[in-house]
């Protein structure tokens, strides 16, 4: 259901169809690092180190300054074939079928200008990198993922981050018209090639533009390098659909104030999504455009992660892609491979070379200790090289669980499915507001305390990643219920609660019409493991669970 990849995608009102008119749910996995490097997924710099003021790109933090550490360490001969031989290790053919076979059904390819356009006066394109990308666009149609192509580092820089692979922390795209020309005419290319493979999804045109606020008086700008580059692309091609990111790191969605491919009308809504409560207050806005122009929504990027608590991650994954499975939000993840103890959400991981030898390389480009010997740097990123080998990485499972909401996962209770019934009767909310327009009775985990302290986030006393988020619990009165789902149920999948309850109570949990379990919540001020029956087999199968009378507190719904 939704995930079969056959023929031409397109847009169909608000939804993505294949070649038979099946409705298609994108699922995906983002390469990133592979084309693009990028310094806080490679061990070195962390994202942003520099944000918000102009800089020279910084130390190990992009591509270009990758480049300069690894000639200065290892020697320009090296240098050369060290990347050769990451984009082959990186992402190879048995990392396009292992996305296959963990269920995801497309693949982003963020992708560097500067590899396929020489940075040079005139239009130079670098024809091996384009074979290369013909090499893998044949592989994803042999195992069948749709891909789309994204313009993760355009000519000039558009973000004003480091993630833009730009030459300084400035959006020159839109401060310098040639950026905007060689980006334009890039694009072009792109689409005269590959106009007539299937494979391609669409053309993500810019990620993340003008991502700070700084940069917002260039929002005119950006709309009119938009419909610049739609009209110049649908010149050569007609048939793929073109997706469009807003500003401040794809989150705004002030920019879609008009139909951005009127002619042809096959274009997406493209938003990011990290760490932010998965309710109404996420979606209604994006729901809202949505229906404005009639157009499908593609979550580009997004995943949870916290190296500090992986838990808290999975749990807000498991509940942020059910509710956009629900809403018919297409989603792909941040992202398929990374260093392991970094914060993104990969399926598989790769472990850093000996941490000794990679804290002298690390510190050498930050802050010019000790150089190592040629010999020497050679050896530590000859063993990098090896560890990124599918071969040599550990699949995250229970992540992998999480993002395809499939058996395995322990979903958080108050993240209760938003399309199935629930009830309840609370008038009030918690300070933090989550789902307050549903009128459940969350509480808060005991003994934590919230943070209250309004503009004074900085004095927060619990500065985790997702706040309040894993500490939310829900209350179950005489009379609430609550639905939950798990998908892909292959055969019977084991249901266990995880709660307590003050006093007497009972609970009903059932699927459909069939009661699986009923019986009580164990008397203690302590959280008891609950073992609740067995659901059926199938695409998506939804449990209720009911306080038939007394009250319950449940803190997480196991599916195993």
């Amino acid at each position: 259901m939704f995930q079969t990849v056959d023929g031409w995608l397109k847009t169909s009102g608000q939804i993505f169809t294949n070649e038979k008119g099946q409705e298609v749910l994108l699922r995906g996995l983002g390469v990133a690092n592979w084309l693009n490097p990028e310094g806080f997924l490679f061990g070195g710099a962390p994202f942003g180190g520099v944000m918000g003021r102009f800089a020279r790109s910084c130390e190990f933090d992009r591509g270009r300054t990758m480049d300069q550490f690894v000639a200065e360490l290892c020697g320009p001969s090296y240098q050369k074939k060290f990347w050769k031989q990451w984009v082959d290790n990186y992402f190879a053919e048995a990392d396009i079928r292992k996305m296959k076979e963990q269920g995801f059904n497309s693949v982003r390819f963020p992708l560097d200008a500067r590899l396929l356009l020489e940075e040079e006066p005139g239009y130079h394109f670098i024809e091996e990198h384009f074979q290369l990308l013909e090499h893998y666009l044949d592989l994803c149609e042999k195992y069948g993922l749709y891909v789309i192509l994204d313009m993760h580092a355009a000519c000039a820089g558009q973000s004003a981050v480091s993630c833009d692979n730009g030459v300084d922390n400035q959006p020159h795209l839109f401060l310098d018209e040639e950026g905007a020309n060689r980006t334009i005419r890039l694009w072009q290319e792109l689409a005269e090639r590959w106009a007539d493979r299937w494979i391609i999804a669409g053309y993500d045109l810019l990620n993340e533009p003008i991502s700070l606020p700084e940069f917002d008086c260039l929002i005119p700008e950006l709309k009119a390098f938009y419909d610049r580059l739609v009209t110049a692309v649908r010149q050569v091609d007609q048939k793929h659909i073109l997706f469009i990111q807003g500003n401040r790191f794809a989150n705004r969605l002030d920019i879609f104030d008009h139909d951005y491919d009127p002619e042809y009308h096959n274009w997406a809504i493209c938003t990011h999504c990290y760490e932010t409560f998965p309710d109404l207050a996420l979606f209604g806005p994006i729901l809202e455009k949505r229906a404005q122009w009639n157009v499908p929504v593609w979550m580009g990027e997004t995943g949870g992660s916290s190296p500090a608590n992986p838990e808290a991650g999975s749990a807000w994954m498991a509940v942020t892609f059910e509710m956009m499975m629900e809403y018919h939000i297409s989603y792909n993840i941040w992202c398929a491979k990374a260093l392991e103890g970094v914060d993104a959400a990969c399926s598989v991981s790769f472990c850093g070379p000996d941490p000794k030898g990679w804290r002298q390389i690390v510190d050498y480009c930050a802050k010019g200790t000790a150089k190592p010997g040629y010999a020497k740097a050679i050896k530590i990123f000859d063993e990098l090289l090896e560890n990124i080998k599918l071969e040599n990485c550990t699949e995250q499972k229970d992540r992998v669980a999480a993002m395809l909401r499939r058996p395995g996962i322990r979903v958080l209770a108050s993240g209760y499915d938003t399309d199935q019934e629930y009830s309840g009767t609370w008038p009030y909310a918690l300070y933090c507001g989550y789902r307050r327009e549903d009128r459940m009775h969350l509480v808060y985990e005991p003994g934590y305390m919230p943070n209250d302290l309004g503009g004074l986030a900085m004095m927060n006393p619990h500065p985790e990643k997702y706040g309040d988020y894993p500490h939310i619990w829900l209350r179950l009165e005489e009379g609430d219920c609550a639905s939950y789902t798990v998908r892909e149920a292959k055969e019977p999948v084991s249901v266990r609660l995880h709660g307590m309850a003050a006093g007497e109570n009972q609970i009903r949990v059932s699927e459909g019409e069939k009661v699986i379990f009923e019986g009580s919540v164990p008397v203690s001020n302590e959280i008891t493991a609950i073992p609740a029956g067995k659901t059926g087999s199938g695409e998506r199968v939804v449990i209720k669970i009911e306080a038939v009378n007394g009250s319950v507190v449940l803190k997480t719904v196991e599916f195993c």
